[in-house]
């Protein structure tokens, strides 16, 4: 999870539900969610409605899980509001249904850090947490994410993943190894070199099981170049966010984010906006009286 680009939402008590600001038709959705399965699972008699202003946000559909982050703000609000604090970040999932195919951005909502979680269990679930750490804080993210292209959602998601091949089970065991092996020791060991090595090997691995879906390995020809780049430079770990067209790479320190961010605007003449530098959120969302800001990932 990461700091910059976040989500901050305000919510109020009003005379019937409204939403203004970026993605304000999604959050009236998730409130009416909310609502309803509180109701029908006995958490509460009934729920008031509620005025969201999303006060910013990441542009959707750029690979940041700007969705989940969404949901799960409005689903942690109204239940502070209903007086259900008590409510699991797996509950709140469910009842604004996120974390279908993945549950990093509903654990990383809460925990902020490095997540690695289980993979579906049980599809009426939410897969389950198997590690959460910080990760380094003199590590530093660099995010391009080119304002013309845009990654798969909603319904061109769907269509998407149910034309995807199963992966190959000496596929699916490789890419294991290279995350218990090679990925997490590296990171407990802040061993960025070593990390950035087997993110880029994974992210090969999960870019080919995309690739019928998307085209190539990443979403776009310019993806490809970009990530080329950027190993080109030094920087060993580089790869796609979800369907894109964020891409990402991680360096060790402030310095080094910075002279790779501005080598990258000038070799792909690309608006400073589109090249930003980021950190790890190792806190998770954070709710103040009715805001509530969330990190991406």
């Amino acid at each position: 999870m990461i700091k910059k680009p976040d989500l901050v939402i305000e919510l109020s008590p009003a005379q019937d539900f409204s939403a203004t600001g970026l993605m304000a038709d999604k959050a009236i959705a998730f409130a009416h969610q909310f609502a309803k399965s509180a109701v029908q699972t006995g958490l509460a008699d009934r729920v008031d409605p509620v005025e969201i202003c999303v006060v910013h946000a990441p542009r959707a559909h750029t690979g940041l899980g700007t969705g989940t982050q969404l949901g799960m703000a409005v689903a942690r609000a109204m239940a502070e509001m209903i007086g259900r604090d008590d409510l699991s970040v797996a509950q709140l999932a469910l009842m604004v249904e996120r974390g279908k195919r993945s549950a990093i951005g509903t654990y990383g909502f809460e925990h902020g850090g490095f997540i690695v979680e289980g993979g579906k269990l049980n599809p009426e679930e939410i897969s389950p947490l198997l590690l959460h750490q910080p990760s380094p804080s003199d590590w530093r993210f660099v995010l391009i994410t080119p304002q013309s292209l845009q990654g798969l959602a909603d319904d061109r998601e769907i269509r998407a993943f149910a034309k995807l091949p199963p992966i190959p089970r000496d596929v699916s065991a490789e890419m294991c190894r290279l995350l218990l092996l090679e990925l997490v020791p590296a990171m407990k060991a802040c061993d960025v070199q070593g990390f950035g090595e087997a993110l880029y090997e994974l992210q090969q691995h999960v870019g080919r099981t995309f690739a019928a879906a998307q085209g190539g390995i990443y979403a776009d020809p310019l993806l490809d170049q970009i990530v080329q780049f950027v190993r080109d430079q030094g920087t060993a770990g580089v790869g796609q966010s979800s369907w894109g067209p964020t891409l990402y790479a991680v360096t060790a320190c402030q310095e080094q984010a910075e002279q790779l961010a501005a080598q990258i605007v000038d070799q792909f003449d690309l608006p400073g906006d589109q090249v930003q530098i980021t950190e790890a959120d190792n806190r998770g969302m954070t709710l103040h009286q009715h805001e509530i800001t969330a990190s991406s990932r």
